[in-house]
Order: C-alpha cells, then structure tokens, then sequence
C-alpha cells in the first residue's frame, strides 16, 4: 500500500511526532510511505525517519490559496498514493480542495480543539470532514463533536508512544517540576509560572525546567527575571532527549488552555512522572485519565488551585514506567491499518 502524509513541516510539535511514529511502522509493515511539507521553511524532520520513509518539500513559491492547492493536487496525483493522510485544520482544508475531482481517498485528522477556530475556518474544515474518506479523532470529545458531518466513517484513535528511555521504576526523585511544550498562549505558560512560584514558596528547594520554543519564549524569559526566579525557573530549547535527562522529575505539569491528545502528558505518565493538568478542551487529558487513574486533574486553571494539586501530587506514590497496551506503537499502528484497509474496501 502507498500511503503519503500532507503536514505543515516535521519541526517538534506533536502532530509531527505521531506522523514519524506512525510513517515508521507503516514502512516495517512493508507500507511504501511519503511525507509532503507544505511549508517553504520545512526543512528535514525533527524527529528520526526511517529510510524507507519519502520526505518531500511543496517548494510553492507564491500565489494564494487556489494556486497553492492545485500545486498540492499536481504533487500528489504525480506520486499517485492509494490514500492521503492530512493532520492539522488548515492542512486538511487544502487536502479537500485540492483531491475534491481526483479519485484519491483521503483521511483528515482533528488533532486540537475546535472551539478556538473561527467560523468561516470551522466551516471549510467541516466540509473537508464531510468529503474524506475517513475521519480520525484522538478523543470521545472530538468525535462526538463532528458526529454529523463524519457520521459512519469515523474512528478514535490514541496518540502512539515511543519513548527513547524506559527506566523501570523511579525510587529517588529531583526535587523538580517539568514543562515540555510549545511556548504559546495556547498552553497557558505564563499561568504555570505563576502557579510553580507559589509552590515554590512553600517548597523552595524545588527547580522548574521548561523545555520547547515557540512565539512567547522572550515575554517567558522576561517573566521570570520581573518574578525574581532566575535562580528556579530555566527556560531551555526542544530536548530530544528529555525523557533520558529528566524522567526522575517530581512533578510534570500541563496547564494547557485547549489540546488535543498531548503527547508530552503521555510520555510523563508513561515515564511513572507524577502529573497535574488542566481537564481543558477537547479532552485529552481526560481521556489519558482513563489509562492513568493518578493522574491529578483540574477544572480551571487558577495558580491557587495548581499549587495546591502539586502539593498533593507530591504525596501520591509513585506508578511504574509503563506503556499501556492502548498506547502501544504496535496497536496504534496497527488499527490506523486496519482503518486504512476498510476505508480501500469500501472504494472499491
């Protein structure tokens, strides 16, 4: 089977990160896999491909949304995939556009919250849903959400998680909290920031790290300096070896404002870390809950209630790394293929 990926880019964010997992085992399945990248700054994959997996660049120079899609289609038919696999809103959106009069099936995927787009986005995403062959949600959320224009072609499926590092069960923790993530309004940072400093006036012995990139790392760094936190809070760029060099933290913390199914969160959890985060839309964190039931949940995102549910983490025993079998790479992939196959079935 040919399958080919459309993205953004393969940077360092989570999307990315399930499409290496995923384009990986499809090719050990004997799968012929390509990634398109539709950014002119694409530029290779954040995260390990495998050899046999295609990495190709739009190199669209210019021209507005038609010109563009009809690039993308010209790219695609040219490769000729038996299916096309989009993540992210505006990706999916020129993945309709751009198929809607060829005889190529395509999946499109919600990986966030649809409450923060605006309408006219909604609109066009939903008329992308609408025509797929498929539809792949990560929550019960999602699901129930686009349940009218993704009726009977639909399914949800986990994030898979890989973890370089496996240590087995963490009897001594660093006296330290820990953020892997984009530095964005979307995940609330300067609020975890907030909360981590009334934590630490009651636990001053305790660091915070926070690793990642992303549009408010200055005003982040800012902050720390105007809390008087220099000493407490470090603020480091994208780790790939995080889960290594910190899967003996205290606490992980995520105080997101929307996600979908946040791979760092799974990761922690996987890792044995104790985890707090913020049961925030479309439900991923809720569902993670499902799998781990000590992870430690909050309803709003106030710096009060955070500090308090970290003190309380802090006295929860500690869980064993473990990957549970629903967030296994073997089950993810194989039920993306099971999906696939289905959906080929169907078109025939």
């Amino acid at each position: 089977m040919k399958i080919m990926f459309i993205c953004d880019t393969m940077g360092s964010g989570g999307a990315e990160r399930v499409i290496s997992t995923l384009s990986n085992g499809f090719v050990e399945r004997g799968n012929t896999v390509s990634i398109l990248m539709l950014s002119n700054e694409a530029k290779g994959s954040f995260y390990n491909l495998n050899s046999g997996v295609k990495l190709l660049n739009l190199n669209f120079q210019s021209g507005g949304f038609f010109k563009k899609a009809h690039a993308i289609k010209n790219f695609v038919v040219s490769e000729r995939p038996d299916i096309v696999i989009s993540f992210l809103s505006y990706v999916c959106i020129y993945t309709w556009w751009a198929l809607r009069r060829t005889r190529i099936p395509y999946i499109v995927s919600e990986r966030n919250d649809p409450h923060q787009r605006g309408k006219l986005k909604q609109y066009l995403l939903n008329k992308s849903f609408k025509r797929a062959a498929g539809c792949v949600f990560q929550t019960e959320d999602a699901y129930q959400w686009y349940i009218k224009v993704a009726r009977n072609k639909s399914i949800i499926i986990y994030n898979p998680v890989k973890l370089d590092f496996l240590p087995g069960t963490c009897n001594e923790r660093k006296q330290q909290v820990l953020y892997v993530g984009r530095f964005t309004e979307q995940k609330n940072i300067f609020t975890l920031v907030d909360a981590f400093k009334l934590f630490s006036s009651e636990n001053p012995t305790f660091k915070l790290k926070m690793f990642g990139n992303g549009s408010l790392e200055d005003k982040l760094k800012q902050k720390v300096i105007d809390e008087n936190l220099s000493d407490k809070v470090f603020v480091l760029p994208n780790s790939k070896t995080w889960q290594q060099d910190e899967f003996d933290s205290s606490l992980f913390l995520l105080t997101s404002n929307f996600e979908g199914m946040p791979n760092v969160l799974a990761e922690a959890l996987c890792l044995g870390i104790p985890s707090v985060a913020v049961d925030c839309p479309i439900g991923g964190p809720k569902e993670l809950k499902k799998l781990f039931p000590k992870l430690l949940l909050l309803s709003d995102s106030n710096p009060k209630n955070i500090c308090n549910k970290m003190k309380e983490m802090l006295l929860t025993k500690n869980d064993k790394c473990l990957i549970p079998n629903e967030l296994e790479v073997d089950t993810i992939v194989d039920k993306w293929i099971s999906f696939i196959n289905n959906l080929l079935k169907k078109g025939a």
